[in-house]
């Protein structure tokens, strides 16, 4: 999706003509965002589905939920002021057309893909939300996340019974341009940790020792900037060799 973003946003946008253009830009792009958002959401729907059987929770008549509806007031609108509008705030700011349109590029991907992904995040959370078999989630990133999400994944397991005030990584299951993120359903209350996720705890135990609050998060992050980041290995689904003690 997000290369058919670029080549609509590169091949329709005249920046010599930017509001005449601009609905044209929309119209093709509003069906794309749909037709992902809708895709997310099945996989997501299959997956949890899946995950469920795997666990041998059974068959109870349980079926995954779809997401919330995307108001096309929110997609139009969101569209514009990744489009339109970053394009004449860089101008403003004094970048040339060009560089005026790979900024809103970046905007309007970033943009797009969460409002795509949203489907399958929101089928997932609300799915886990109303099953009754699920304890909880865990936050599984891509392979280079930002020092939030990683931050959030090392939490680890996350009940839906866990009280998390005065944990400053709570927030589990929001998201952000340009992420890629997932909740993964989990079944247990001894769930174990996903991939490298009981590392990111041990990391996050060591570079926040004696700090709480914003101060914790600004020294993981700082951690993770200088070297964190660097030794980072996408999650695995399939390690569950290590648990949570």
């Amino acid at each position: 999706m997000a290369r058919t973003v670029l080549q609509v946003w590169r091949e329709l946008m005249n920046p010599a003509k930017v509001d005449a253009s601009w609905p044209a830009v929309r119209s093709a792009l509003v069906p794309l965002v749909e037709q992902a958002r809708e895709q997310s959401a099945a996989l997501a729907r299959s997956a949890y589905a899946d995950v469920r059987s795997e666990a041998g929770v059974g068959d109870d008549g349980f079926r995954p939920k779809d997401p919330l509806p995307l108001l096309i007031e929110r997609l139009e609108r969101s569209l514009d002021v990744t489009g339109p509008v970053e394009f004449k705030k860089a101008i403003a700011a004094g970048k040339t057309p060009q560089q005026a349109m790979d900024a809103a590029a970046v905007r309007m991907v970033g943009t797009t893909q969460y409002l795509a992904l949203e489907g399958g995040r929101q089928a997932m959370q609300r799915s886990i939300s109303a099953d009754e078999k699920a304890t909880g989630w865990s936050r599984v990133t891509d392979g280079d996340p930002c020092a939030w999400c990683a931050m959030l994944a090392s939490r680890g397991p996350v009940y839906k019974s866990a009280q998390t005030a005065g944990d400053p990584r709570q927030g589990g299951n929001t998201y952000h341009d340009h992420c890629a993120c997932q909740a993964w359903p989990a079944f247990t209350l001894n769930e174990p940790f996903i991939g490298v996720a009981e590392k990111l705890y041990d990391d996050w135990l060591r570079e926040t020792r004696g700090r709480g609050g914003k101060h914790a998060v600004n020294a993981f992050r700082r951690w993770w900037e200088s070297e964190g980041r660097a030794a980072y290995q996408a999650p695995d689904r399939s390690d569950s060799s290590t648990q949570r003690t």
